[in-house]
């Protein structure tokens, strides 16, 4: 059997205290994580490939809906506890992003994890939050003078609201409407479900995402013909 690396290792240790409830262990895993120079980056990772275990485990009916929820609650306290690791300060011209989860979808971690991760690369990020309405957003997003919008599709059954929104992005001028970036577990499990909606970029994990900034890639729009 091969032998787990020490990243794996912290993986298994955090994934184990969600499962267990223990939110101060939790935090403890991922505070020295982060002071045996992991990065940030690898800590994100960390956290989502544990919440995608759990959630496997929910689907597959390993744990309980209420272990499901008390890993996620824990996950946002640890987030909410290391987000200031994440911040530096952004020109107020740089690029402005809007994150969020897409209408019906009430989980929201991921967003907060890509919020951060754009900060660091100084782009000012407005975090509309979990479950936003799609006729609120258009008017948020020209209002603000939105450069980037990404939001998350958790579960297969808020493909709908997607879909809905791919056709109001769609509409919208192409010469100023928005990148958009795609993510979340629902693509994760079942890719083909982006041909059901409208996207500039899809990054599959944060790490693929952080890797494309870190190059200094540019988003290119797509053309919607």
């Amino acid at each position: 059997m091969k032998a787990m690396s020490a990243l794996e290792v912290v993986r298994e240790k955090y994934t184990n205290a969600l499962l267990n409830g223990h939110t101060r262990e939790a935090y403890d895993i991922i505070k020295e994580a982060l002071s045996n120079q992991y990065s940030l980056i690898d800590v994100y990772t960390v956290i989502t490939d544990a919440m995608y275990s759990t959630g496997d485990l929910w689907e597959t009916n390993d744990i309980s809906i209420v272990q499901e929820h008390v890993a996620t609650a824990i996950t946002q306290f640890v987030l909410t506890q290391i987000s200031a690791e994440s911040v530096k300060s952004f020109q107020m011209d740089s690029k402005k992003a809007a994150v969020f989860s897409v209408e019906s979808n009430t989980h929201y971690l991921g967003i907060q994890m890509i919020k951060n991760l754009f900060n660091i690369y100084q782009m000012q990020t407005f975090e509309f939050g979990p479950n936003v309405p799609n006729s609120d957003l258009i008017e948020r997003i020209q209002a603000l003078n939105i450069d980037v919008v990404a939001y998350s599709v958790t579960m297969t059954e808020h493909i709908d609201k997607a879909v809905e929104l791919s056709e109001t992005l769609k509409m919208l001028d192409p010469e100023t409407r928005p990148i958009v970036i795609v993510g979340g577990y629902a693509f994760h499990c079942d890719e083909t479900l982006l041909k059901q909606v409208f996207y500039d970029h899809y990054f599959k994990t944060i790490k693929d995402l952080s890797g494309w900034l870190e190059e200094g890639k540019e988003f290119i729009k797509h053309t919607t013909a």
